[in-house]
This record gives C-alpha cells, structure tokens and sequence, in this order.
C-alpha cells in the first residue's frame, strides 16, 4: 500500500492534514509556542507526502524523529494519529512490515482511525502473516467499510476464513457474520462464497439459529457444499425442509449449465473454461474435460492473446488438462502437459503447484527420482503453510519408495508437527508409507473437530471407482476403505454421518 494522494484519497488526506494542521491550547510549557518546531517538522513531513516520488528512506527518518520527540505526546490527538499512520504506511511501503505493525495498530485504535487505518493495518498483517490480527482487521472493515475488502483477492479472504476457522469459535463467528451482512462475494465470476457460507450454518445451528442456517442453505449454488450438508447429521433438518435443493446430483448439473452460461458472457476468460472443465472431471465427464481444455489450448496456441487472463491461468488449464488424461489413461501425455504447466508462471512468480501436482503423479507411477527432480528447485521458503505442507507429502513418499529411511523420517517428523496446516497431504502421506494407525487417528479426529467434519466425511464417501488405476492408488485406497471399516473409525462416523454413494470423481486423500 503506497502512502499517496491515489492511495489515501484526496479527501480523507485533505481531512487529516486539516485536523493535524489544528493547533491545540495548552497551559506552561505545552503552550502552542513550545509545540511549534514539532509542528512544523510534522506539517514538512505532510507537505513531503503530498509530493509525487518522495524519498521513502529520508521520510521514515524525519518521522521518526517527530515521534521519538517528547514533545510528540502534548500534540493534538489529530497530529499525533496521522504522524503514527503516515510512519507506518511508510514502513509498509519500504516492506518493513515488523517495525510497521506498532504504529498501525496505534493509529488504527485512536478514536481519529476509519476505513483507511483498518485497510492499511490488514495489508500489513498480510505481509506479516499475522493472520489472528488479520482477520481482526478484515472483521472490522467488512462492518464498517466492505467496500476496502475488494483491494484484497478471493485467496486471499478465503485463507483468512481458513484461519479464523483455527481460532475461538467467536473470532470465526464474528468474521463469517461480517462477511455474510457486508454481502460478500468472491470477484471471480466462476466462484462462490458457498464454503464460507457453509461454516456460517454450522455455526448458527451451533448457537441455535435454526431459521438463519436454513436462510444461508437455501442460497448455496456449489454442489460440492451441497453434498456436505447431506452427509452430515447436524444439518438432517436443514436438508429434510428442503430435499430438492439437496439433490447432490441435480445441483452439479444445475451448477455447470450455470457456469457455462456465465462462460459464454465471457468467452475471453480462460478461467471459465478450468472451472468447467474442473467440474467435468468431478462429474466423471472426462472425454468433455479434455475436449474444453484441448480447444482452449490450441486457441493459446494460434493467439497467445485469445484469453485476457491466460498469464495467470494457462498453468492450471495444463493442469487439469492432464488430469484428464490421465483418467482416460493416457499418461505420457498426461505427464508432457503437467509439465508444460510446471513451465508456466504462477501468479506472476515461480510456479509450484504444477511441479508437486507432477512429482504426485510420479509417485503414483513409482516413479520416485522423477517425482524427486520435479520438485527438486523448490524451497517454498515463502510458500503458504498448506504448499510447504504439500512439498513434504510430494518427497516423502518419494523417499519412501526409494527406501530413504533418513529422509523419510524428517518428512514424517515435519508434517506430525504441521498436520493442521494441511491435513490432505498430512493423511496422503501416512496413507502412501503405510502408517495406516495415523491415518484412523486422524480421520477420528476430524470427525470429532466441528470446524473439520464435513471435509473428512467428503473423503469417506463411495464414489466412482478410477478408471485407470495405478497399483500404488488402488492400494492406496483399498487401505482407505479398510480403515473407514475399522470399528472404532466406522462408530465415529455412524455418530455424526452417513456414507453415500455417488457417481462423482474419486477424491485425492
């Protein structure tokens, strides 16, 4: 967030140099006299900002000298919160997001804060990784100024749902009611807000908001939330008033004749191609999967300009291009185009989801010095919690099939220590090397963890078998089904689910 007329707005800039402009009345030695050289100094580092190209470095250090004056205390309120809010937009500016986050917090908690405090004082946590603070900040904003949340990406609010999901059952509840009032949508057109929605009635009906949670049901489009209602106990009442809305299958049918219709309004968006696509897989439709991604890939081919968002998308269209090749056991060229998604940007900087999505599939095929070169140039030493997560899933079972105990090990000890960052590669692991005990205490876990149950009891369910299978997947999933039948596992579900059969695409564990 750059600290400029653009950024702050003319207005609310003109507000805040006025306010701090107003000199305040003090007896003996706070007397506007006394004050006047703080002022001043304050006042030049305003009219500074004001200036188009400013030195950051120069600026900080002038500010930082008005605050470390003990004349700063006797200014005006109004002075002192736009010094504090000015120097810690300066520090975020210079990524200095540490020594940013004290006068943020201090400008964005005096009475003079509003919208602008509460943007900057998230954009910061973003950049800390501050998550707890961030979705105190992003509360905030969503009740007093929803407007700000659109500076931030869909990711990037659905991983503060994520993270508010981890903290005191009222920091999550507060954050989904904010979210849920301000109206909320995602800005991609091919996305929904359905999964935070659907946390949003687990927690109504926690607090005995019946009428509330059927409200929110009633309006979920994405039929994957949809089946999590009807395969969990604690919404039978919302799904019995309503048993069409619950069809789990109609919804997917009636979700893709409405992602079509929305990708013909907007042909030049590859992401509506991947979205469809995506579904088709999960539909079992694999042949009309291949045939959208292959159309879409030769129109990049004849015009890499057909597709106004083909720079940050492409990857993914390889992506899932391969996927369906790979369900139509096609694998050599279910491999060639992973990797040419691996060659691709991801969000505009090194790509790592291709290369761990390749080195799965290598290890799938036992193939695990492949699976291992794949992957062998990332660190992900600024990667999400969940990638890092994904990375040590991707070499440990490559370690595992080369018999590298050592290894091995220290990816075990990692993802025991992080397994909340990410329980699906924290279970393929376990369930790829064989610690089948660890994978039911996990899968009891999540049963037993409000907040986690509908996605464990996702994976539970029957679904279409592969249709060309690897002997290290279909090994993988006969010790899936043997561990949803152990006894203590199948009580656990037989307490808050139901087991349903469904032609859908088969989950990855």
């Amino acid at each position: 967030m750059k600290i400029t007329i653009a950024a702050l707005g003319a207005a609310m800039l003109a507000c805040l140099i006025s306010a701090a402009s107003a000199v305040t009345s003090d007896e003996t030695t706070n007397s506007p006299n006394a004050l006047q050289p703080e002022r001043s100094k304050l006042q030049a580092v305003i009219a500074d900002v004001r200036k188009k190209g400013f030195d950051n470095a120069t600026l900080t250090a002038s500010l930082k000298a008005v605050l470390d004056d003990p004349a700063f205390a006797a200014l005006s309120d109004e002075e002192r919160h736009i010094a504090y809010f000015i120097y810690g937009g300066l520090l975020h500016d210079a990524r200095n997001w540490v020594a940013a986050q004290g006068p943020i917090k201090t400008a964005s908690e005096m009475p003079q804060a509003g919208a602008f405090d509460w943007d900057l004082r998230l954009a910061n946590d973003f950049g800390l990784r501050d998550y707890p603070d961030a979705v105190a900040a992003a509360t905030k904003l969503a009740r007093t100024s929803p407007g700000k949340l659109s500076r931030y990406t869909d990711d990037g609010i659905f991983l503060l749902a994520r993270e508010a999901g981890k903290l005191a059952p009222d920091v999550e509840d507060n954050f989904l009611e904010a979210l849920h009032q301000a109206g909320w949508q995602p800005k991609n057109e091919f996305a929904t807000a359905d999964t935070l929605s659907l946390s949003l009635i687990r927690l109504r009906l926690a607090h005995g908001d019946t009428p509330g949670a059927k409200a929110a049901a009633a309006q979920l489009r994405d039929p994957a939330s949809v089946l999590a209602l009807s395969i969990d106990k604690r919404f039978d009442g919302v799904v019995r008033d309503d048993p069409a809305h619950f069809d789990v299958m109609k919804a997917y049918e009636t979700s893709l004749a409405d992602l079509k219709a929305k990708s013909a309004l907007a042909p030049d968006k590859l992401d509506g191609v991947n979205t469809i696509a995506e579904q088709l897989i999960a539909m079992t439709r694999y042949d009309e999967a291949l045939a959208m991604t292959t159309s879409a890939l030769d129109r990049l081919k004849a015009d890499p300009k057909a597709f106004s968002d083909a720079a940050d998308k492409r990857n993914w269209t390889e992506d899932i291009h391969s996927r369906a090749l790979f369900n139509l056991g096609r694998d050599d060229e279910g491999f060639a185009a992973l990797a040419a998604g691996a060659a691709e940007k991801e969000n505009g900087q090194v790509n790592v989801s291709q290369p761990i999505n390749l080195a799965d599939e290598y290890n799938l095929r036992d193939r695990p010095k492949d699976a291992l070169n794949a992957v062998a140039s990332l660190d992900l030493s600024n990667a999400s919690d969940f990638g890092r997560m994904a990375l040590q899933d991707a070499r440990g079972c490559a370690y595992f099939s080369l018999g590298d105990t050592a290894n091995l090990n220290k990816v075990l000890d990692y993802i025991r220590a992080h397994k909340r960052d990410g329980t699906q590669p924290y279970l393929n692991v376990m369930l790829f090397t064989g610690h089948l005990d660890d994978v039911a205490a996990e899968v009891i876990a999540e049963l037993q963890d409000p907040a986690q149950r509908s996605d464990i009891l996702g994976y539970l369910q029957d679904y279409a078998p592969d249709p060309h299978p690897t002997k290290r997947g279909a090994a993988m999933h006969e010790a899936w089904i043997a561990i949803r039948a152990r006894p203590d596992v199948a009580a656990e579900i037989a307490k808050v689910g139901y087991i349903n059969k469904y032609p859908l695409h088969l989950p990855t564990y």
